[in-house]
């Protein structure tokens, strides 16, 4: 049974939003201060009409109720809502009552963890991911939260010449971006990124890759970026000496890259 939804647990339902900007910058800085948590699946459940298909939620440890509390202050609203795994949403699961009498009587004993919070949007046809916080908190490892921005150009990538001046990665070609400051989304701090260092207001989608290493200490999140408005321009010559437009072919042919994975990253950004 094909679902655009798939399983999940609401912390925030849309008409408990007032101010959504707010509730993005609550739900990063929760991210950073929590750790992933636990939660148990029990009996399965259906509301009447166009209820949907659900799992009764065991909150154990507290930590759906800790995180909604967080997310939940003034101005925005409080529903009570129990918490609850969605399996067949009403919006979009082709047959809800197919679904019902296949899990009718049935029932789970399985515990899960709780690692990230997503903003989504769900129509009729489709569920868009816009934010991703991962639940960090006292367990988060002492890798730095990067951004970076893949700008792409038809056949050609954007890439800056980090200043020879530079703590880290001296001398060596990036994609434009930076760290993540504290009660900051991924997403917020691409976008000021590279209005800071480039001049743009770019379009930030969905993630596209990630690299994470320990050896460096970094957790880096990409982002293809297509569309901008504005003119690019070296905004932050004391981080990037020059910027400059590159192939596929440029990045085979010695180019020194502040990671050995950007050639297969980038080449492959640039296949797409």
């Amino acid at each position: 049974m094909r679902d655009v939804v798939p399983a999940h647990v609401t912390v925030v339902y849309p008409e408990e939003t007032v101010d959504a900007e707010l509730l993005l910058e609550r739900a990063a800085r929760a991210a950073d201060e929590m750790p992933a948590f636990p939660i148990r699946l029990g009996a399965f459940g259906c509301a009447e009409g166009r209820g949907g298909v659900f799992v009764m939620v065991e909150d154990s440890r507290g930590g759906l109720e800790a995180l909604r509390d967080r997310l939940l202050l003034p101005p925005q609203r409080f529903s009570g809502y129990p918490f609850h795994a969605t399996v067949a949403h009403p919006s979009t699961a082709q047959s809800l009552s197919a679904c019902w009498t296949q899990l009718s009587g049935s029932g789970l004993d399985v515990s899960f963890r709780v690692r990230e919070l997503l903003w989504t949007v769900t129509d009729a046809s489709t569920r868009t991911v816009l934010e991703r916080f991962a639940l960090t908190g006292s367990s988060a490892s002492s890798r730095v939260a990067l951004v970076g921005g893949v700008l792409m150009d038809g056949d050609r990538v954007l890439l800056g010449l980090r200043h020879p001046d530079r703590v880290s990665f001296p001398g060596v070609w990036d994609v434009p971006g930076g760290h993540v400051e504290p009660g900051e989304s991924p997403r917020r701090a691409l976008r000021r990124e590279l209005r800071e260092e480039l001049g743009i207001e770019a379009t930030v989608e969905e993630p596209w890759s990630r690299l994470a290493d320990d050896d460096l200490g970094i957790d880096l999140s990409l982002w293809l970026i297509r569309h901008w408005h504005g003119d690019i321009r070296n905004l932050a010559p004391h981080e990037h000496q020059q910027l400059r437009w590159f192939t596929a072919r440029d990045l085979l042919d010695s180019l020194p890259l502040a990671h050995p994975t950007y050639v297969t990253l980038l080449g492959d950004a640039l296949s797409i």
